[in-house]
């Protein structure tokens, strides 16, 4: 493993000079000595469609009968890494005996014995999930952890914007709206008058119209309804 103080950087080198995030995590997971990389993007936003985009270093023959067994439906580590905003060790998990048996069956396909998740959500609300496994366990675990823990959450914020560069490109399509603007919206969807949500939000009514006309013109809708319905379709608010 690089020295401590330049892990961090090399890890930086790696993701950005990779020729795809399938390349950038096999190259993470040999650089901290994990046993396997996963990255998973959960909302890509293509027109009003998710797409999720999966890279992994998983064995093909646990991909495969993940697939096969429709593990996607019980897996307790996406569940909660979709619904959690912090990093969390998978043996903290609750979960029944289906899941249990999933988890079960993960360590036979040589997944790892030890794993830890960290979620993503970016400005535009889109999440993804950055997971490592390792042989490792009990306070060796614990302890690599502690230690790299903190550099990894970097590490899979810098995945995420790659996997955004490889579906887009140069050009992100998804609205840069900024968090007055998505409250602001929130709000119109929830059937609040302009006044409404300047007491809501502490503004002046006039403040808040020019959050949701900013928010209009960024989502190139010509009404407020439909800049309301495409926030909506895109989830970059919930009504």
């Amino acid at each position: 493993m690089e020295d401590k103080n330049d892990l961090l950087k090399v890890a930086y080198e790696a993701v950005e000079n990779s020729g795809d995030v399938q390349e950038a995590i096999t190259r993470i997971r040999d650089l901290y000595g994990l046993h396997h990389c996963v990255f998973h993007l959960g909302q890509t936003h293509v027109d009003t469609l998710d797409r999720p985009f999966v890279k992994t270093t998983y064995p093909d023959a646990w991909v495969s009968r993940y697939l096969l067994k429709g593990y996607v439906t019980v897996d307790p580590v996406a569940r909660e890494g979709f619904l959690r905003m912090l990093p969390f060790n998978w043996q903290d998990l609750e979960y029944g005996e289906e899941q249990a048996e999933m988890m079960r069956d993960a360590v036979q396909y040589d997944v790892g014995t030890s794993g830890y998740s960290i979620p993503v959500v970016d400005r535009q609300a889109r999440r993804s999930l950055f997971s490592i496994t390792s042989t490792l366990g009990g306070d060796e675990w614990k302890d690599f952890i502690e230690m790299n823990g903190p550099e990894l959450q970097e590490v899979a914020h810098r995945v995420h914007r790659r996997a955004l560069e490889e579906i887009f490109g140069e050009v992100d399509p998804m609205p840069p709206l900024g968090p007055r603007e998505i409250e602001c919206l929130t709000w119109t969807a929830r059937g609040k008058e302009y006044t409404v949500i300047a007491d809501i939000l502490g503004l002046s009514g006039h403040t808040v119209r020019g959050y949701l006309k900013s928010a209009r013109f960024k989502l190139e809708c010509a009404t407020l309804p439909q800049a309301v319905a495409k926030a909506v379709a895109l989830k970059i608010i919930t009504p």
